[in-house]
């Protein structure tokens, strides 16, 4: 199993094909909650106030979540966007995808990210946003170029979420802590993956189609005693990632594993591991410019499940009428 949670085998043997392990993706949904607490407080706010401005609270915003898998990405996102909500997902593997019931509105289409242009394309509504979760640095290069060519040739702003961006911290500090790290980022860049870059290639390349592109750190930050089982899942599944990159890493990183998970017992383990999210709107560096206020602005790091398909508790709170 490779440390981004999806079969390691399978995905050297065919790029195009990323597996995923459900387990993996319950076992960091609380860090990721937590990691996006600044997208929360900046591009969130800014994704708000631009579909206010461009009337999408007038009809339904349809949203397409690349990779989707179990849902993860629409559970938080839906709640926190004061919109009538259409959702499909775009993935590839139909087990995980259905592994879990969705809202009864929600659209699966089994396919690969390569689909989007011509999803879009196909489609009738009038507003739109894509969005992704722990996508982009599983995807090669080409496919994700096709991601952000789809974007761009459409018009729709982006929201992609918690891409791994190389870097790491583990405290206290070991010698070999860099070592395992530079292969465990070569092992992510295997067989043409964007890998740590992922994110600055995406960006690069929105801005170059006149997208305005912000972005927020979302680090995971972990400690004991209350994330000790998912630090040890972590640190195991990054050391597989590494030594299966470099063999000869494989007595090093034995001992490693076997220091930190005594640290861990101890309960004075702390891990870093650097994400970033960016939203990209339509519109270069006037984007964002003087974007009038969302009114009654809402606490949205605080939303509590409401209805997927509306968005009612919190058009109520920050009152969804004239921009």
């Amino acid at each position: 199993m490779a440390a981004d949670g999806r079969g390691g085998a399978r995905l050297s043997e065919s790029p195009a094909v990323v597996n995923v392990d459900p387990g993996w993706l319950a076992a960091r949904a609380a860090a990721d909650t937590s990691a996006r607490a600044s997208t929360v407080e900046t591009l969130l706010p800014d994704l708000i106030n631009y579909l206010i401005e461009i009337r999408a609270v007038d009809g339904i915003l349809e949203i397409i979540d690349l990779g989707a898998g179990t849902g993860a990405n629409q559970k938080w996102l839906a709640p926190r966007l004061p919109f009538q909500q259409r959702w499909i997902h775009l993935d590839h593997d139909p087990v995980i995808s259905r592994s879990l019931p969705q809202p009864g509105d929600t659209m699966i289409i089994d396919s690969s990210v390569e689909s989007l242009g011509r999803l879009l394309a196909e489609g009738s509504v009038d507003h739109r946003l894509v969005t992704c979760s722990a996508l982009l640095d599983v995807l090669t290069t080409a496919q994700l170029d096709a991601v952000c060519e789809a974007v761009i040739d459409h018009q729709v702003p982006a929201l992609f979420s918690l891409s791994v961006t190389g870097a790491q911290s583990v405290s206290p500090v070991d010698p070999h802590d860099q070592r395992l790290l530079d292969a465990f980022n070569d092992h992510q860049r295997r067989a043409g993956r964007a890998g740590p870059e992922a994110i600055t290639l995406a960006g690069t390349a929105l801005s170059a189609g006149s997208y305005t592109v912000r972005s927020a750190e979302t680090p995971w930050q972990l400690s004991t005693p209350g994330d000790s089982a998912f630090m040890a899942q972590l640190l195991q599944e990054r050391l597989d990632a590494a030594v299966a990159q470099d063999p000869g890493l494989s007595v090093i990183a034995k001992a490693w594993f076997e220091l930190r998970r005594a640290q861990l017992e101890l309960g004075v383990l702390q891990i870093e591991v650097g994400h970033r999210d960016i939203l990209a709107l339509p519109g270069g560096t006037s984007a964002f410019a003087e974007r009038a206020e969302v009114e009654h602005r809402a606490d949205v790091t605080t939303q509590a499940e409401p209805l997927y398909g509306t968005g009612q508790r919190i058009r109520e709170q920050i009152g969804a009428g004239e921009p």
